[in-house]
């Protein structure tokens, strides 16, 4: 056998196995000894605690690490960190190395390699006028771990100017299905209400965000932490005093069609409660659907949030519409 023929046989099998490797899909995952058909704490004591609020998950692509938002009575808010054990375990959670401000709302790319984050800290050259202001940040990820976070540019993070507010230029969460459409919300400067939009990244830029439309008949309702479901079908996101709800805070999902999504409704008894509900996340195999739920002992001051789950298929999505 001659050497060409010998590199050609090499070259092929190489192609093979990554083609072989692209069709594989991710092991799916079983976070529950049994079966979870209705709403309960995720990793209860763990990950959802009693004394702290928890909220915004977000999962490795293998679904074995976990990065979660949680606020404790004291002290600022950060991204915490924890790693599903072979013992069907979760790790004891710890802050995350690049979670160094007030962060929120994490986010790991499709392929792994970057996580998205909110972040109160200061843009550098660009500095906040306003009352209070997020920005979406980013940090690539080496082989010993993940690097120095830098912000998404201006075409995504608007600065508050002289006497803005919360939410006017606020953006903390970033989502895409595929690396390359992403979904964000925030409320852009002069607008009435925060939205969802839609942006194509291509080279390291961004478009030129398109607003979603047509989800509510009353485009003043709040729209926010919008998210893909797995199959790419439905839209997910929260909504405060929106119709279709059980009050407060609720979830609602939009199906795409042709032209768009259709009139978004609420995501059903099994989580919208008179409770506050936010946050719509997914594993990443699709088995289980996350969502952050308030629960107050007083009326009158703000109560312990925490992480709930449970098995996608137990909300029939297609039932909705």
């Amino acid at each position: 056998m001659s050497g060409r023929t010998v590199v050609l046989l090499l070259v092929s099998l190489c192609v093979g196995l990554r083609a072989g490797a692209q069709r594989l899909k991710p092991a799916r995952l079983r976070y529950a000894a049994a079966p979870v058909r209705t709403a309960v704490p995720f990793a209860a004591g763990i990950i959802s605690t009693v004394d702290k609020s928890e909220f915004d998950i977000g999962f490795t692509p293998d679904g074995r690490t976990a990065y979660f938002t949680r606020r404790g009575p004291q002290g600022k808010q950060q991204i915490w960190t924890t790693t599903f054990a072979e013992n069907g375990q979760w790790t004891p959670p710890q802050v995350a190395p690049f979670s160094t401000d007030r962060d929120e709302a994490p986010f790991i790319s499709p392929d792994g390699q970057t996580l998205f984050f909110g972040s109160e800290r200061p843009l550098p050259g660009r500095p906040n006028q306003g009352s209070f202001d997020m920005n979406i940040w980013q940090v690539p990820k080496m082989a010993d771990g993940w690097r120095v976070p830098s912000p998404l540019p201006e075409t995504i993070n608007q600065v508050q100017g002289k006497g803005e507010a919360w939410p006017s230029s606020n953006a903390s969460f970033i989502f895409s299905l595929d690396g390359k459409k992403y979904y964000f919300t925030t409320m852009r400067r002069g607008a009435k209400a925060i939205d969802i939009y839609a942006t194509t990244r291509a080279n390291g830029t961004f478009s030129t965000p398109e607003k979603i439309t047509g989800l509510f008949a009353d485009e003043k309702l709040w729209k926010y932490s919008a998210v893909l479901s797995p199959d790419g079908k439905y839209l997910l996101f929260n909504s405060y005093g929106a119709p279709g709800g059980a009050g407060g805070e609720d979830i609602y999902v939009s199906r795409r069609t042709r032209t768009g999504w259709t009139p978004a409704r609420g995501i059903g008894a099994l989580v919208n409660t008179e409770a506050e509900e936010s946050s719509p996340r997914f594993s990443p195999d699709g088995r289980y659907f996350f969502f952050g739920r308030e629960i107050k002992t007083d009326p009158k001051q703000d109560g312990i949030w925490d992480i709930y789950y449970l098995e996608t298929d137990a909300l029939r999505f297609g039932k909705l519409f």
